[in-house]
């Protein structure tokens, strides 16, 4: 288990301030954040190469807070890569097995599969230096993984990566760190990596933890607006509680001039005090639909403003009946397909997949 307690971190104007959080080991636990919300630094502090201003990390029974990077059985990929141009690359990826002091026949044995998995083998006598990004980034991943640390931290590993490669490569590294027990922290913005790879997930703005659990919670229900936001929700609707009934709290906003159903057990709605909360209420794009005037949810008046087609789906603008206001949808492009800007429309909000957020 990895355990970070308190952990405070400066660097320049920039602080980490009071940050706990805690990995079970054997699992995969990925961080995702803003840019420049503090994730390479926190990566950085476990491995060993910036120190803490205060608070504990330990890794299973020791305390390494303070030990030397070569100490604490860490492999890191950092977002740099940090290869040695004046290697070949499978001297680079052989370079810690090498430190300590696996053979070199044991060292080719580990490396043959691996590089056949990462689609690396037929450059592994070239130099560094001719190597695309992307070249480079599998590499990388190829070092940190060889040495079969306990603990391994990746700093967006598939950046440079097409989809199809990435998408392969997301189910290979989630084989393996499931055969081989490892304990995975990764930093991704990619949300569709972070579902596949991730058990449990960390949400960070700021340089604060924003929220962290099961990946299954933290995805589909955020908290506050700073959460929903990190997980990619594009529409917030300032909204006041108007009552409840049949599972279902419902919230009156202006903007739309309509009540939003959202479902009564959403975590944010525990307690007796809710009705008196100020919340925002989110609204995924996917999650909004073009319907009938005659539907009994149907939200009517609403404006299109912007249609941008993308292969079977568009994202249209949509300018709100009342106040000055726009939504962004996600709808089939056969839903649209009569429509063109301009044109005024009625929409549907799916009972229950509304978000009611805390504003912060």
């Amino acid at each position: 288990m990895l355990k970070l307690e308190n952990i405070n971190i400066t660097a320049g104007k920039f602080h980490v301030k009071n940050l706990s959080l805690t990995l079970q080991s054997g699992m995969c636990h990925v961080i995702v954040g803003t840019t420049g919300s503090g994730k390479t630094l926190l990566l950085e502090t476990i491995a060993g190469l910036r120190r803490q201003d205060s608070g504990r990390i330990s890794f299973g029974e020791r305390d390494i807070s303070h030990l030397e990077p070569e100490l604490r059985d860490v492999s890191y990929l950092p977002q740099d890569l940090c290869l040695f141009p004046n290697m070949r690359v499978r001297e680079n990826i052989c370079y810690g097995l090498r430190l300590r002091g696996v053979s070199i026949q044991e060292a080719e044995s580990r490396l043959q599969p691996l590089a056949i998995e990462l689609d690396i083998a037929h450059f592994l006598d070239r130099h560094i230096d001719h190597l695309s990004g992307g070249e480079k980034h599998r590499t990388a991943l190829a070092r940190a993984i060889i040495s079969d640390s306990p603990l391994i931290l990746l700093d967006e590993p598939f950046s440079s990566l097409n989809l199809g490669l990435k998408r392969k490569l997301w189910h290979y590294l989630k084989d393996l760190q499931i055969k081989r027990k490892w304990t995975l922290l990764l930093v991704t913005h990619d949300l569709e990596e972070a579902q596949l790879l991730g058990d449990d997930l960390s949400l960070i703005a700021n340089g604060e933890l924003v929220d962290s659990g099961p990946k299954s919670e933290v995805f589909c229900y955020p908290k506050t607006v700073s959460a929903a936001c990190i997980l990619g929700a594009e529409n917030f609707l300032p909204a006041e509680f108007s009552g409840r009934s049949d599972g279902f709290c419902y919230f009156y906003s202006p903007a739309l001039a309509a009540k939003i159903a959202v479902s009564q057990n959403y975590p944010t709605l525990a307690g007796d005090n809710y009705e008196k909360s100020c919340f925002k209420v989110g609204i995924r794009a996917a999650d909004i639909a073009i319907c009938g005037s005659d539907s009994a949810t149907a939200i009517k008046g609403c404006i299109i403003d912007n249609i941008f087609r993308k292969g079977k789906t568009a994202t249209i603008v949509l300018r709100c009946p009342q106040k000055n206001f726009s939504l962004l949808a996600e709808v089939p492009l056969a839903d649209i397909a009569a429509h063109v800007e301009g044109d005024s429309v009625c929409i549907n909000i799916a009972p229950g997949t509304a978000m009611a957020l805390i504003q912060n």
